[in-house]
């Protein structure tokens, strides 16, 4: 069994309450972009009743034709709606099951650029294949190399050309039969190739190493047994680290893919596996992790910690749970919640605060990177861990997100105030977003960027220098 120091960030990711602080001016160097998108269309919301009720969207995609792709979860069902350039429905399907064509444990769904998409179901342990009309394709198995048959998919991506998906790897934790298992996900990005895998008429494509992202702590081989999950934590005691940055990528025209994988504003370049890495970014530097920010952010953890314990168990009330089930499942949830208290109140960190939170990219190339707000203590309560039925997380809405050119040229910045991170990039500069109300109902809103934007094409602003890249 594999087990990284930072993996319980992953794991144990949930909620938190308010930063506490507030968001300072952009940097002076920074170079203000408008965020004046023509809207499309928009479909959802409140009054929506027929196929564009939705309830929770899990995923976004665009095809080359521009045609999007929506993943809506409702309870115990899936279903993929297709829509159309001026938001008209194309196809909507998607049924549970086991057999072909049907969806069991969907992790992930992405479009396929010539139409269509594919669904990443864990259940099958197979790609999906769908055409742009609904129509069932083919099943592909997956697997990852070197990795366990339990290995899942974290983050999937789609190649702006062909049948090629990029993917990041998930951490896995178990307990089972008195004995606990711990998969830390790796720093790869792998590549796997569904066109190949028809070719030779082979029923499963496997993804490979494509580009190896920096490890913040040396892996180790643990093995152990455990009268109950709370024991975890007593073998794995300085697990919980602080300020790990994550690693974030996404893919580049001609089959490329641009990432971060540091605390350090530097964006790298991967053409293709072996070549070598190119590395971009603004003269930005992090903070560093001093003494009193440590004792502040252990503070954070401890007071997120609390506030997620709310008398539930996979949201069903103690109260309603059998007697000899409640006192038991609140004994367990007790000895983990002490097992964190005490990973948190020795917590490590990292000498420095990440400044890349998210990166994106267009179908042109352009490269957006979105940063941290200015309080790191709002990293600490991205990463706080939550125990069984506690309150979901609000994202932090200060921070800005930079325009880079594909050569690595500073275009501009947006305020994250004004318009946040895209939830799906298309051709065309087409941008999706989701907005939700105040009862949770989705809203999904088509925009366009101005058709010459720089922030769409990766070219520098007109009088622009580029002067600030890295």
């Amino acid at each position: 069994m594999r087990f990284s120091r930072a993996v319980w960030i992953t794991l144990l990711a949930g909620c938190g309450g308010e930063t506490g602080g507030t968001s300072a001016p952009s940097p002076a160097e920074d170079r203000p972009l408008q965020a004046d998108f023509e809207e499309v269309y928009r479909i959802g919301g409140i009054a929506a009743e027929g196929w564009d009720a939705f309830t929770e969207i899990a995923d976004l995609a665009f095809d080359a034709g521009g045609r999007l792709y929506v993943r809506d979860e409702a309870a115990s069902s899936t279903r993929i709606v297709v829509v159309d350039g001026v938001g008209g429905l194309v196809a909507e399907f998607g049924r549970r099951g086991d057999g072909p064509g049907e969806l069991r444990d969907v992790g992930h769904m992405v479009a396929r650029p010539g139409g269509g998409v594919v669904i990443v179901d864990n259940g099958h342990r197979a790609y999906l294949l769908f055409g742009p009309d609904g129509s069932f394709e083919r099943t592909v198995r997956f697997a990852i190399e070197g990795a366990s048959e339990t290995a899942s998919a974290e983050t999937v991506r789609a190649a702006r050309e062909g049948e090629t998906l990029f993917l990041t790897r998930s951490p896995n934790a178990r307990f089972s039969n008195g004995e606990a298992s711990i998969e830390a996900g790796d720093r790869t990005i792998y590549r796997t190739s569904l066109a190949d895998a028809a070719e030779a008429t082979a029923d499963e494509a496997t993804a490979v190493p494509f580009a190896e992202g920096w490890e913040a702590q040396p892996e180790q081989e643990v093995t152990m047994e455990a009268a109950d999950p709370s024991d975890m934590f007593d073998a794995f005691g300085d697990a919980f680290m602080g300020f790990v940055p994550d690693l974030v990528f996404d893919v580049l025209p001609g089959g490329g893919v641009a990432y971060s994988d540091s605390s350090a504003y530097a964006i790298k370049i991967q053409p293709t596996p072996g070549a070598p890495v190119r590395v971009i970014g603004r003269p930005l530097q992090p903070e560093p992790v001093t003494e009193s920010l440590r004792e502040r952010a252990r503070a954070r953890m401890l007071e997120a910690l609390e506030a997620s314990a709310t008398g539930q168990f996979n949201g069903q009330s103690f109260d309603d749970l059998p007697p000899e089930v409640r006192a038991q499942v609140a004994a367990m949830l007790e000895e983990m919640m002490a097992g964190m208290r005490d990973a948190m109140a020795n917590a490590d960190f990292m000498p420095e605060v990440p400044i890349v939170r998210d990166l994106r990219t267009t179908w042109e190339g352009a490269i957006w990177v979105q940063r941290w707000g200015s309080d790191p203590l709002a990293q600490i309560d991205a990463e706080a861990p939550v125990v069984a039925g506690g309150p979901e997380r609000e994202e932090a809405a200060a921070g800005w997100i930079d325009v880079l050119s594909p050569e690595g040229e500073y275009i501009g910045t947006l305020a994250l105030e004004e318009t946040p991170m895209p939830d799906a990039f298309g051709p065309g500069g087409l941008v999706a977003f989701v907005e939700t109300d105040e009862f949770d109902v989705p809203t999904i809103i088509l925009k366009r960027l101005p058709p010459t934007t720089p922030m769409a094409l990766g070219s520098p602003a007109p009088g622009g220098s580029g002067d600030d890249g890295g």
